[in-house]
């Protein structure tokens, strides 16, 4: 995953209003993505930007 897909995923779910909806919002734009949102424990519910970023990119960047 790029920095960039990783922001935009990162921004369209925190744009989703209830918080108990983000963690369904951002399961179905990894889909979307073509990414396995089973393959690592989704947090519950993100509020912040940089904390679901770092996440996005811990779990879903290639290792090099």
């Amino acid at each position: 995953m790029s920095k960039t897909l990783a922001a935009e995923i990162a921004t369209r779910t925190l744009e989703v209003i209830n918080p108990a909806n983000r963690t369904v919002a951002l399961a179905a734009a990894l889909r979307r993505h073509g990414f396995d949102p089973n393959a690592a424990e989704l947090p519950a519910a993100p509020t912040e930007r940089a904390e679901l970023l770092t996440w996005l990119l811990a779990t879903y960047a290639p290792r090099e």
